[in-house]
């Protein structure tokens, strides 16, 4: 048998695709597409690595890795995390349930957001998880819950250092550039120097709130190692002023947050500042030939045909390892300059998109194949899957990489739009290369879906979302079933007076 490793956990074998030892094929003929498919091996490989890079980065305290829930909080996914030994990330308070219930230490369960209600965070300090500061009223319901419950409350306080070293665009804005620096001060989260001292200054004086250390995330807003070592520094020098205003204060853990990008990075791959003007050029070509119908089609024609290829990025991110060094070893150089102690100091991680991105696919089937020959030739192939249960890629602009499962040893020979089965445009893939004859039933498998897009998964046009499944070598598990028909619309209620209306 032919082997050819994609990554730890998908390889092809004989013009098939493999997801540890399991063909694809025979995992959509089983329970049908489109379906979610996760790689444990993978998963668990990048929680090891991302431990091991780290703890040879930060050799002066202990390491925790604390995934983000809101990557993905399907409960049989956060058990695997639990049992790895991480702690969590958490934003909201069913992402606090979820941790709790998959038995992760509440020590090591980092409760973030803004704003927090104020019974999220009297269930927070009730069950032991630290609470990170985003806003500056939340000290007092911070307070009063660890009076009514008689414990002493965890808090970190969140940064939100200005990475003036780092002024290249930000992925995050697909209208055209602005500079990194700017796009993270303007995030919601974090608080201002002026404010993290203010609060800071009541957390010590209170006998039932400890300042245990402190919080920073700005995000993915770009792939370099540069842009986190500027982070880092930046940090670095922000938590020494902030220290300096609190007598001195020494921190007993840092979090640096998250935004590693995925290995095949699918985030912003959609974008191209150029864009705009490609559009309005053609435009002026189209309007200037509008007298003369036939030449203006067969023009415009062959521009679509030759210009209008997209391609995957196919430009691979840095490695968790590089990663790792660039954010301990930066760290441990500016920290002690800024009057910092790091012996003993506790470095906490949150990747979310680059821990769980590359551990799952997403198979689905190829409904139809349309042909256009005239006036312009365009194809369409529509898939039984759509964008709206891809929310989180559509956010960030990703188009992913992408197989064909049951054609893996086939040339990519034509061209076409791959669409989704909603009503919108359902643009999934753009003029992308697909293998020549396609048929109905041929299946595609979309690469790095792992982060964010299952759970957040819409019911647009009332279809009811697909199911998760966990592969374990060559076990098959359903971790979350298929959506009914019903399940849709149990939520619906109808008052008394339309009842009997009709």
């Amino acid at each position: 048998m032919a082997v050819k490793k994609i990554d730890d956990c998908l390889s092809t074998r004989n013009g098939h695709l493999f997801i540890e030892e399991i063909d694809t094929t025979r995992i959509a003929e089983k329970y049908g597409t489109p379906v979610f498919v996760i790689s444990e091996k993978q998963l668990r490989s990048n929680i090891r690595r991302f431990q091991k890079g780290f703890e040879s980065a930060w050799a002066d305290g202990p390491v925790k890795i604390m995934p983000a829930a809101k990557a993905n909080w399907v409960t049989a996914i956060q058990k695997i995390i639990a049992s790895e030994g991480c702690g969590c990330d958490t934003y909201s308070a069913g992402e606090l349930t979820v941790a709790l219930k998959s038995g992760i230490d509440p020590q090591f369960i980092s409760v973030n957001g803004v704003p927090k209600h104020k019974d999220h965070i009297f269930n927070t300090v009730k069950q032991g998880a630290r609470v990170t500061i985003d806003g500056t009223e939340e000290f007092d319901m911070i307070e009063s819950a660890a009076r009514e419950l008689n414990v002493t409350a965890k808090v970190r306080l969140r940064l939100k250092p200005a990475i003036s070293g780092f002024t290249r665009y930000t992925d995050f804005v697909p209208t055209g550039p602005l500079s990194t620096d700017l796009a993270a001060l303007a995030y919601k989260g974090g608080l201002s120097r002026e404010e993290v001292i203010a609060v800071g200054k009541r957390v010590m004086a209170s006998d039932r709130v400890e300042l245990v250390g402190f919080h920073e995330h700005h995000g993915r807003h770009n792939a370099s190692i540069r842009y986190w070592e500027e982070q880092m520094k930046a940090y670095a020098g922000e938590i020494g002023v902030v220290c300096r205003e609190l007598d001195n204060y020494q921190p007993g853990e840092i979090s640096i947050g998250g935004g590693f990008a995925v290995p095949r990075d699918p985030f912003g791959s959609e974008i191209r500042f150029s864009e705009p003007y490609e559009y309005l050029a053609l435009h002026m070509l189209s309007k200037a030939l509008s007298p003369f119908p036939g030449l203006r089609y067969s023009l415009i024609s062959k521009i679509l045909e030759k210009a209008m290829v997209f391609r995957p990025k196919g430009k691979t991110a840095p490695s968790i390892e590089k990663y790792a060094a660039a954010c301990g070893k930066t760290l441990a150089k500016h920290l002690p300059e800024h009057g910092i102690n790091i012996k003993g100091l506790m470095l906490q991680v949150e990747p979310g998109r680059s821990l769980h991105g590359n551990t799952a696919i997403h198979l689905t089937r190829v409904m139809s194949f349309k042909r256009m020959t005239s006036p312009i030739r365009w194809n369409h192939t529509a898939l039984d899957t759509t964008e709206f249960w891809f929310t989180g890629g559509r956010y960030e602009h990703h188009v992913f990489d992408y197989i064909f499962a049951n054609r893996t040893d086939q040339k990519l020979a034509d061209k076409s739009d791959v669409v989704g089965r909603s009503c919108y445009g359902d643009r999934l893939f753009p003029a992308i290369m697909v293998p020549r004859n396609l048929q109905p039933g041929d299946i595609m498998a979309m690469l790095d879906v792992g982060a964010y897009q299952e759970v957040s998964m819409s019911n647009f046009n009332a279809m009811p979302r697909p199911a998760t499944l966990l592969v374990n070598q060559n076990r098959v598990s359903v971790i979350r079933r298929a959506e009914t028909q019903d399940d849709v619309f149990k939520r619906d209620m109808i008052p008394d007076y339309l009842a009997d209306a009709g």
